[in-house]
């Protein structure tokens, strides 16, 4: 008997956005679970941590969007999305840490921190909400959490000047490393393209996608991997219908 497996999800999140691209190009069938306030302790049950994105598979929990890539290359092999030569397979972890923890900090600064964002944030949050609040005030609550995080970190309004310069020389880097590559790590995409272009795809929700234009070819990359038929059908996902007190206590657990 097949196994059912079951993904929570959130709308917005770079990782919940992974872990879809990698159920997809798995082609691997699930039922994707909207985070919901009722559905906080049942969250918690299965993530101490109460962060999504969790895969559920005949009950047992995977949490963590690198971990359920591993559990899937695991049982489903083929297509490989994680490379078998040890060098490339390193090089491959080295990218998709840097995606998951660099780049998510910077997008997410500039989603908050930047004023120029805040009706494409009330926008998202209006998806979100689905009308059952004000936009306006859940995305007043969010933001509101979020800064106060950033700025116990050091990072304000102020910041983003260097932030761009940062990922200015991000994109730069990932242009020289694709070179003439179609892929990351060559002719094929693994799971380092899937982690760098969710946050990148998160970032050309907001206003600092203006940072693309300078590296054509990093543009080219993320058109070619998201013609892909697998992550078209992952990009589709519904979005959720959450009150605010659903959206202020879980739209910022995405950050596993």
């Amino acid at each position: 008997m097949a196994e059912a497996y079951r993904l929570y999800d959130l709308l917005d999140s770079p990782f919940c956005m992974k872990a879809r691209i990698c159920l997809a190009l798995k082609g691997v069938p699930y039922e994707r679970v909207v985070l919901t306030l009722s559905r906080l302790g049942e969250l918690r049950r299965l993530n101490p941590l109460a962060k999504v994105p969790v895969l559920v598979a005949n009950g047992t929990p995977t949490p963590d969007s690198s971990a359920i890539a591993r559990l899937l290359e695991e049982r489903f092999p083929r297509p490989a999305l994680i490379p078998k030569d040890p060098s490339a397979r390193a090089y491959g972890h080295v990218l998709e840490e840097w995606a998951d923890e660099s780049l998510y900090f910077i997008v997410g600064a500039f989603k908050f921190l930047n004023p120029a964002n805040r009706d494409r944030v009330r926008e998202v949050t209006a998806e979100m909400a689905s009308g059952i609040v004000p936009a306006r005030l859940v995305a007043f609550l969010v933001r509101q959490r979020v800064v106060r995080r950033y700025r116990s970190a050091g990072y304000t309004a102020a910041s983003l000047p260097h932030l761009e310069a940062r990922m200015s020389d991000n994109l730069r880097a990932l242009q020289d490393l694709l070179g003439e590559n179609p892929f990351l790590l060559g002719k094929y995409a693994t799971l380092a393209d899937i982690a760098v272009f969710a946050q990148l795809a998160w970032m050309s929700r907001y206003d600092e996608r203006r940072l693309l234009e300078a590296v054509p070819q990093v543009r080219a990359w993320m058109a070619r991997f998201e013609d892909l038929d697998e992550v078209q059908q992952a990009l589709r996902a519904e979005p959720p219908a959450a009150a605010v007190e659903e959206l202020v206590d879980v739209v910022e657990s995405a950050s596993a």
